[in-house]
């Protein structure tokens, strides 16, 4: 199963993959770069004492928030993270109390666990994010009355095409996994339409991932949940129907 997210063989989709008796196989499409205009991280990571709560979705963001804030971690913040690894990040740093984070990886599921442990109106809630990524999470936050700002932690831009397909070729997989719209877009320019359209399962996490592949002409499935244990369960279970038949 090819993940195409940058992350390490102990990332939380692997492991996910792993853990419903899948090999995940690396094929990184987008590699991390500084936001194109770094001050507003800066200005929030040293007004971060003027908030409620600090969400963050990934190690990169806590990595970037650590480089613009060399300073202890404000009293009275709350922190929370998508996914253990970014909670750990958190601890690293100083986060007090414990992150908030949900029972599985995603957003989706850190909303769950998040959306009952405060009353959400007015509280002022600082999102690091990357731009072109998923906004389930921040929409929730403003439907129950939060006031979010939203702020570029990073950002992430297409690797060269011809170390794709040289990792893509090392992968020799029969399925992958998608995460972003612009993910799906960067390894059907750099692979091909056919290549990926061949696959035996390709998996679109989120709905915009699913439209893109769409548009592209390319059959996926979408799991209803955008978690990633909901991503591996869905592969899990179609191969044990080609298995069964």
């Amino acid at each position: 199963m090819a993940v195409t997210r940058p992350e390490a063989t102990a990332g939380p989709l692997s492991e996910a993959l792993r853990r419903h008796g899948l090999v995940p196989v690396p094929c990184p499409v987008m590699i991390e770069v500084p936001p194109e205009d770094p001050a507003p991280l800066w200005r929030a990571a040293r007004r971060l004492g003027d908030f409620d709560w600090v969400l963050l979705a990934s190690v990169r963001a806590v990595e970037a928030l650590r480089q613009a804030r060399p300073l202890p971690w404000p009293a009275g913040v709350r922190a929370a993270a998508v996914g253990e690894a970014t909670a750990r990040a958190l601890d690293a740093i100083g986060a007090t109390p414990p992150p908030v984070v949900g029972p599985e990886a995603g957003a989706d599921a850190l909303w769950a666990a998040l959306e009952v442990m405060d009353t959400w109106t007015g509280r002022r809630v600082l999102v690091l994010s990357t731009p072109g990524g998923r906004t389930s999470l921040v929409d929730a936050l403003r439907a129950a009355g939060a006031a979010v700002e939203v702020v570029d932690a990073y950002a992430m831009a297409p690797r060269d095409p011809a170390r794709i397909r040289t990792d893509w070729a090392r992968a020799a997989a029969d399925a992958v996994v998608l995460a972003s719209p612009r993910a799906a877009a960067t390894l059907v320019g750099a692979i091909g339409r056919e290549t990926v359209a061949a696959l035996r399962a390709v998996v679109a996490i989120g709905p915009t991932t699913a439209r893109e592949l769409e548009a592209l002409g390319i059959a996926c499935m979408a799991p209803e949940r955008a978690a990633f244990d909901a991503v591996a369960a869905t592969l899990a279970s179609l191969q044990r129907a080609e298995v069964a038949s």
